[in-house]
């Protein structure tokens, strides 16, 4: 076994959509630009598409502190994780990838290859979970958010906007 490398270990976990899978991925080459371990988890049906649909193995290559790790997200292989059954998705992450996560954290399932422990979790701003087993096991998340800055100023003005009198938009 190689011996433990001083870096930071960041876990990154994305919510699996192609859009928050694609933004967490150029995070994560960014950070492993600066030589951070980084552990990129995602499910099993997302990382299998990656792999057979990109060089996405190739891409990560050049840093040797990089790894891929998946978890199940508890739909059925056929299941279409698009359109109107999307939210299907929350409800077997909750039930499934949710004990997993916790699980696969505690046992070192993903450590860094060199053995070195999760230091912190980037989690997308759309997961809950990761926040409560980082808290429980002592590690800093942080919500990564993967939208636009243009959609997430959007979100902050709103409240002014209902205050004047923009939105709800009336008439045609």
């Amino acid at each position: 076994m190689e011996p433990e490398s001083k870096a930071p270990h960041v876990l990154i976990f994305p919510l699996p959509a192609q859009g928050h899978v694609n933004s967490m991925l150029n995070l994560a080459q960014l950070l492993s630009f600066s030589g951070l371990n980084i552990t990129f988890l995602n499910t099993d049906h997302n990382h299998n598409r990656l792999v057979l649909h990109s060089d996405i193995l190739d891409r990560f290559a050049c840093f040797p502190g990089f790894q891929f790790k998946s978890i199940p997200d508890g739909l059925p292989a056929d299941h279409p994780r698009a359109g109107d059954r999307f939210m299907e998705m929350f409800d077997s992450i909750k039930l499934v990838t949710e004990p997993l996560f916790k699980e696969m954290m505690l046992s070192g399932q993903l450590n860094s290859a060199t053995g070195q422990s999760v230091t912190c979790i980037i989690a997308d701003g759309s997961l809950s979970f990761p926040i409560d087993v980082g808290n429980e096991l002592g590690i800093p998340v942080i919500h990564f958010r993967t939208i636009s800055a243009c959609s997430f100023w959007a979100y902050f003005c709103i409240q002014d906007m209902i205050e004047a009198g923009e939105l709800p938009i009336r008439g045609t």
